[in-house]
């Protein structure tokens, strides 16, 4: 048998070669990637429903403060007018000795027009105690308009001795009934009182028989007042 002359079949294998891979079937395209779940909604764009803190803080200003919403008046709380008090006679108030305010009170009773008074009662400290004090009769007696906020500053005769008390922290049950009674004569002054159905002046008859110095004075200062509230008590 004839050979094959090695050039040929060279040839020959390149063309098995070639024609192999012409004839191999073609790949299977790759499958498309699976798309990205959705991400979560972030939290910030979540819905929230209204609650009743969310009403409240609906009742205070663009500024941020709450409004009083009485009127045709700017002070509507104890809490404002002591306040107003305090800044009035703050640069007159001897800083050698400690300062009491007084409960809120009528300008007049009848009231008369919408104003309170603040007293200013200085006491000397004991050395031997850091509790005990010498209560005076006040110095200054401040006038604080509730229409405007405006205040007047009466300095008073020069203070006496009144005695000595032991100044400490007014129980829960004492600042809550005060806060009542100042809330309930700041209401009647500017005209949105309640019928609460019970006395709710009481707090200034609890205030005098726990501070029974100071109330005494107090008494005497604003007879007209605590003697209607008196009367309204039954006492």
């Amino acid at each position: 048998m004839r050979s094959i002359p090695r050039a040929l079949a060279l040839v020959l294998v390149l063309a098995a070669c070639q024609r192999a891979t012409h004839d191999a079937p073609a790949a299977p395209e790759p499958a498309p990637a699976a798309e990205p779940e959705a991400a979560e909604q972030p939290f910030e764009t979540q819905t929230f429903v209204s609650t009743s803190r969310n009403e409240e803080t609906r009742t205070h200003g663009d500024d941020g403060e709450q409004s009083t919403g009485v009127p045709g008046f700017t002070v509507v709380t104890p809490e404002a007018a002591k306040e107003l008090a305090q800044t009035a006679v703050a640069d007159q108030l001897d800083p050698k000795k400690s300062w009491k305010p007084s409960p809120v009170l009528p300008a007049a009773w009848p009231s008369k027009e919408p104003a309170v008074i603040v007293y200013f009662y200085p006491m000397a400290a004991y050395q031997s105690s850091l509790t005990r004090y010498t209560l005076f009769t006040p110095a200054f007696r401040v006038t604080v308009s509730l229409v405007d906020g405006t205040t007047k500053v009466d300095p008073l005769a020069k203070p006496r001795a009144l005695g000595t008390i032991e100044d400490t922290r007014p129980t829960s049950l004492e600042r809550r009934e005060l806060d009542m009674s100042e809330n309930a004569l700041m209401q009647r002054l500017v005209g949105t009182e309640a019928d609460a159905g019970e006395n709710p002046f009481w707090g200034y008859l609890k205030f005098i028989h726990e501070h029974p110095k100071l109330g005494k004075d107090l008494e005497k200062r604003s007879s007209s007042f605590i003697g209607w509230v008196r009367k309204k008590a039954g006492r």
